[in-house]
């Protein structure tokens, strides 16, 4: 059983491509059971990831009849995803939750997008054993990172950059009227920077109002109706969109009526969502300046040189924890095998601690119970040894195993020497009685 990821993200694709498999958590995932071949995709708006448990042609199959529905052929697209086993899988993921592989380096909002597909995939029947052991501790290395780093101090996001854009456009934005379309969690850290960028006049529209009147209230902004949005944005200077919207609700020909009442007043747009909300031909339109998700990455770099230190650290403590965790399935896998290992060889004690003492009569119930103890914590001692051996290397093929497997009952030679050593250790005994 292997662990597999297939995935792409803002360095391996545009965001043209991401977009078209957002949403994976909406979509069956062909051969997944939970039990022979476990899945947790992750979709946001920087990657889109499958993480299996299982064949790994099986996760092949799987992944290739996922973007089948898609209407996606992977052999065209095979140059932006990349896939990785185990080991080097397991290093990526724990990566992706202490924010190593973030365009924003040391974002927070990966480790709760982490949860959040970790929770839908068990919901929806797709973990087993395999996978809930790897996203608990992809969590709990996420954590550490942050707790024992600084790389998420000074605040850096999408949105904060999307903000800092706008900014480094205009200047001054305590004039400038705000549109915010979208309410969820983006919606609200873009609100946040707003306000701390002095803009005073923020409105807000989604598809369900009563979403947008929650922010307006926490904000003091306008909560409008999402049938405004053509009015808004011909008085709006600044728009922000971030919905979960499966296609563009803003259109070119929209924009190009909305710039005729504008009278030649720019509109400044950023469009964080992935799928995009807006049309890209827009870009073509005079005075319309149109930014997605991938345009804010030279923001997001000018604020990151401090991170990039801490990233050093963080990469320090992930090689670690990915070690410990390859280490642990080793000891996993060969857990069974061990358990039969330390039977065998409690049974040969055993074996030959009788036929010892049928051997010498004479002994007392007392030494008897010194030698039990004396034979026990001999293959304690060496069953250690092995299984630490193990721990540590592992065994190279079957055939390791297999002559692991015979020397367990103890050589003649070390029975004849504990033998000698029991005697020895009954006499002294006698003495001193």
């Amino acid at each position: 059983m292997s662990i597999i990821v297939f995935g792409l993200n803002h360095k391996s694709a545009p965001v043209s491509i991401r977009e078209k498999l957002a949403h994976l958590n909406d979509f069956y995932l062909p051969g997944v059971n939970g039990v022979d071949l476990e899945a947790i995709p992750i979709s946001t708006c920087n990657r889109v990831e499958i993480y299996y448990s299982g064949s790994i042609t099986e996760a092949g199959k799987s992944f290739t009849e996922l973007l089948t529905q898609k209407h996606l052929d992977y052999s065209t697209l095979k140059h932006n995803f990349y896939e990785m086993a185990d080991e080097e899988a397991v290093r990526h993921l724990f990566n992706v939750a202490g924010g190593i592989d973030s365009m924003v380096l040391g974002e927070n909002q990966i480790l709760h997008q982490i949860k959040e597909s970790y929770k839908s995939a068990i919901e929806n029947g797709r973990v087993g054993r395999g996978l809930h052991n790897l996203f608990q501790k992809s969590l709990e290395v996420g954590k550490k990172v942050r707790s024992q780093t600084a790389i998420s101090e000074n605040r850096v996001s999408i949105a904060s950059a999307a903000v800092d854009l706008a900014k480094s456009i205009f200047k001054d934005l305590s004039h400038l009227k705000a549109l915010i379309i979208g309410a969820g969690e983006m919606a609200n850290l873009v609100a946040v920077h707003m306000r701390e960028n002095g803009v005073k006049e923020m409105n807000f529209i989604n598809r369900t109002k009563c979403r947008a009147l929650e922010l307006s209230e926490k904000f003091s902004g306008n909560a409008c109706a999402f049938d405004q949005l053509n009015e808004l944005l011909g008085t709006c200077d600044i728009v922000i969109s971030s919905t979960s919207a499966p296609h563009q609700i803003i259109k070119k020909s929209g924009i190009a009526e909305v710039m005729n009442t504008r009278n030649r007043k720019p509109l400044f747009m950023i469009d964080i969502a992935v799928p995009r909300d807006i049309e890209p031909a827009c870009r073509e339109i005079g005075n319309v300046f149109l930014y997605d998700v991938d345009d804010l990455r030279n923001v997001i770099n000018e604020s990151l040189s401090q991170r990039k230190t801490e990233a050093i650290k963080a990469e320090k403590i992930i090689e670690e924890e990915t070690m410990l965790y390859m280490d642990s399935l080793r000891v996993c896998k060969y857990a069974p095998r061990i358990k039969s290992l330390s039977e065998q060889a409690n049974t040969t004690r055993k074996k030959e601690l009788l036929k010892f003492f049928n051997e010498h009569p004479e002994l007392t119930d007392d030494i008897k119970k010194l030698f039990e103890q004396y034979s026990y914590s001999l293959m304690a001692k060496w069953l250690h040894t092995q299984i630490e051996s193990i721990k540590k290397q592992g065994f190279a093929n079957e055939r390791d195993l297999d002559c692991f497997n015979e020397i367990i009952g103890l050589s003649p030679r070390a029975i004849k020497a504990f033998k000698t050593r029991a005697l020895r250790n009954a006499r002294e005994e006698r003495k001193i009685a």
